[in-house]
């Protein structure tokens, strides 16, 4: 037994009516800790703190806007495919809708009454003689050699990945097969991205690719994903009593050192100006939420773009990641900040939200795919240098939206490059810009649709930082080494054998978080996963 088991079984015996817990930020790992603190863990909501420097919690990706100035939906691009931790959380979750039901009870109900089963999630468009047409994206593609070498990729070890890149395993052609734009589609892979979390994602998913691209009850919800997940757990959480410190920034934690382990003393906070010291005794414990996806992150009008961001690692940083900077020095089992935060050109992507004032754009649109209206499949413009993705939801896809209001979202992967038809990067554009763009790839060249369209584009400078090239130790443990009242969680902590591609990796850590730090006994339940040959069958 090494020293870090020592610790935390040491505190083993933690009574919950003893316990308070510092939560440090709202996103969805942190919510999760929460719900899991109060019914596994049995601690009393009132003794559950939940710190966040926003004045609403969220961790940032709250959807704002409205039918007369254009919503903005800035989630929009991360990928669901949530799972058995995932169903776990939503299921001690009650519905805000309907008494005695739970969220997943809701989620499960609306697929059954309003989602085709055999809904595809991907479409591939690209430009012919005749205009757009549609491509299979069930034809994967891929040459022989691409198979040889995907099959070696799932053999090979994680260590022997270290730092590598997609694209110093596979040649160019590679990245043009259905496959891999199916793939990179769903998971908002690039060919510079970490090659070990590649191999993880496809040992996750891809014994189950043709069944991947069909949507499942999890992964469909009413409205948007903060709409109808995080708020009502937010919710919950305050009808429980759970103390939401909001506008309150920690900007240091202070530790106590002992024959070789660490234990937080004291939580240093900004609150209205003032500096604050948080005292942590001896049976409490703390959950820190590493890092985040949408630091940084500038929303454009219509007639203007983002507002452009300094590329500058220590400006335009959130204290989830000005926190992790600051413990590194101190702890260096706390993995490496850097790594993440700092390579902006390689993580960036830019999100719109198109609402629209009459139906013509959504008329064309199935027309073309073929598919039912607002069904919520992706489309991937082949053609598109910015490597545009985008997605018609079922409407309404906020809950205020009024009847003759219509939305969708999408994203470009590549937003520094140049426009195929608006010769200008999309970093640059206005959201008019982008939606003629997207017209013009479409074949929709109408002025009415443009006219009758509010676009709003986000730039996120650090939206897929977690699939960044990575080695060994750059992530930290959920309980890091020698730390004995202390978890790490979010998308950018070490959960071996599992991907971070979607919300599921987060609240695996928070289960995790919980139920070593209190000493649960209960680790959450594997994913599924099948023998080498499983895969070889794709190939037959």
């Amino acid at each position: 037994m090494n020293r870090q088991q020592k610790a935390v079984l040491a505190q083993d015996r933690r009574t919950p009516s003893k316990v308070n817990a510092w939560i440090l930020g709202s996103s969805i790992a942190s919510l999760a800790s929460a719900v899991h603190l109060i019914l596994d863990a049995n601690v009393p909501a009132s003794q559950i703190h939940i710190l966040e420097s926003q004045d609403t919690p969220g961790d940032g990706i709250t959807s704002t806007g409205d039918s007369l100035i254009g919503y903005d939906h800035r989630p929009g691009c991360l990928p669901s495919f949530n799972d058995v931790c995932m169903k776990k959380l939503l299921a001690l979750v009650p519905s805000t809708s309907v008494s005695g039901r739970t969220v997943l009870k809701d989620i499960e109900k609306y697929y059954e009454d309003k989602v085709s089963q055999n809904v595809r999630v991907t479409h591939v468009l690209a430009q012919g003689d005749q205009g757009p047409r549609r491509t299979d994206a069930r034809d994967l593609g891929l040459t022989l050699i691409d198979r040889m070498k995907l099959t070696m990729l799932l053999l090979r070890s994680e260590e022997s990945l270290s730092r590598k890149r997609i694209n110093q395993i596979f040649n160019k052609p590679f990245f043009d097969s259905t496959f891999w734009i199916a793939f990179s589609t769903l998971f908002t892979f690039q060919p510079w991205h970490s090659a070990a979390e590649f191999r993880r994602c496809l040992r996750r998913y891809f014994y189950e690719f043709q069944n991947l691209n069909t949507k499942k009850p999890l992964d469909c919800t009413q409205f948007n994903q903060f709409e109808s997940i995080i708020m009502p757990i937010i919710q919950f959480l305050q009808r429980q009593g759970v103390d939401f410190r909001l506008c309150t920034k920690v900007t240091d934690i202070a530790t106590l050192s002992d024959c070789g382990t660490e234990t937080v003393s004291a939580i240093h906070v900004l609150r209205d100006s003032s500096r604050e010291t948080i005292t942590v005794c001896a049976d409490d414990i703390v959950i820190v939420s590493l890092g985040s996806d949408t630091s940084g992150s500038s929303s454009g009008t219509n007639k203007s773009p983002p507002f452009s961001k300094t590329m500058i690692a220590e400006n335009e940083l959130d204290e989830n990641w000005s926190l992790w900077l600051n413990l590194r020095t101190q702890h260096p089992t706390l993995g490496d900040p850097y790594n993440f935060c700092t390579r902006v050109t390689e993580s960036m992507l830019e999100t719109f939200t198109v609402t629209l004032k009459d139906a013509d754009f959504f008329n064309r649109f199935v027309k073309l795919t073929c598919d039912e209206p607002g069904i919520g499949s992706l489309v991937y413009l082949k053609d598109s240098s910015w490597k545009i993705s985008m997605c018609i939801p079922r409407q309404p896809f906020f809950p205020l939206q009024p009847g003759n209001i219509q939305t969708f979202w999408g994203y470009g992967l590549c937003p520094e490059r140049e426009g195929s038809f608006v010769k200008k990067p999309m970093l640059n554009c206005s959201g008019e810009e982008i939606m003629t763009e997207l017209l013009w790839h479409l074949g929709f060249l109408s002025p009415s649709i443009l006219k009758n369209s509010i676009t709003i584009p986000s730039v996120m400078p650090r939206m897929t930082a977690s699939l960044l090239p990575r080695a060994y130790g750059d992530r930290p443990k959920v309980i890091p080494e020698g730390m004995t009242n202390l978890a790490v969680i979010g998308q950018f902590v070490e959960i071996p054998d599992e991907t971070t591609v979607s919300m599921e990796y987060s609240v695996r850590g928070a289960q995790l978080a919980v139920s070593q730090l209190m000493g649960l006994g209960e680790e959450p339940e594997n994913t599924r996963k099948r023998l080498f040959l499983s895969f070889l069958d794709l190939w037959v």
